[in-house]
């Protein structure tokens, strides 16, 4: 039910994780723009019985859904990923936004800036509770890496780049 990382340390790169514009691009074309079209021709369906008047309704709120369409479109293609490059001891972080024109972004941080993998229990937000897998920084603060619900997802991952990387492993949570 969870997920399994391979305990085999390898020169290639590894995905962290990575986030796509994917649901919030269908959440747009399908909520907002599909059901501005669905409920503009069920409305014109009901009060007119002509063909030609549902045909020029629905022409109407397609154009009048268009922006969402586009919007979708524009953001289906952005994605954020965050690897760990074992050949230059680094972690770098690609950003793609099609709006920006120069291409994808790198951004990238050695691992002589970390001093330990770690998991901690988030506040809680109502009855759900929240794990986040964070490197610590030699200065003491930590940055989040991906944030899990369940709490072994959150050890296996972090046991793994432990693993990966060489940082000790702080903190780990207690089984459930």
């Amino acid at each position: 039910m969870g997920l399994c990382y391979e305990a085999l340390v390898s020169d290639e790169p590894y995905l962290v994780f990575r986030r796509t514009g994917r649901t919030i691009a269908a959440v747009l074309a399908f909520g907002f723009g599909g059901g501005t079209v669905l409920l503009g021709v069920v409305t014109a369906a009901v009060g007119a019985f002509s063909a030609t008047t549902i045909w020029m309704a629905a022409r109407g709120y397609v154009l009048a859904a268009l922006p969402f369409f586009l919007a979708a479109l524009v953001l289906v293609r952005c994605r954020r990923e965050l690897w760990f490059v074992p050949a230059a001891r680094a972690l770098r972080m690609l950003t793609f936004r099609p709006w920006q024109l120069a291409g994808p972004r790198v951004e990238e941080a050695k691992l002589d800036e970390f001093r330990a993998v770690k998991t901690e229990l988030l506040e809680p937000i109502g009855e759900q509770r929240t794990t986040a897998v964070s490197l610590v920084m030699l200065a003491g603060g930590a940055v989040p890496l991906r944030e899990f619900e369940l709490p072994e997802e959150a050890r296996a991952l972090a046991r793994h780049l432990s693993e990966l990387t060489g940082l000790p492993l702080l903190g780990e949570l207690p089984a459930d």
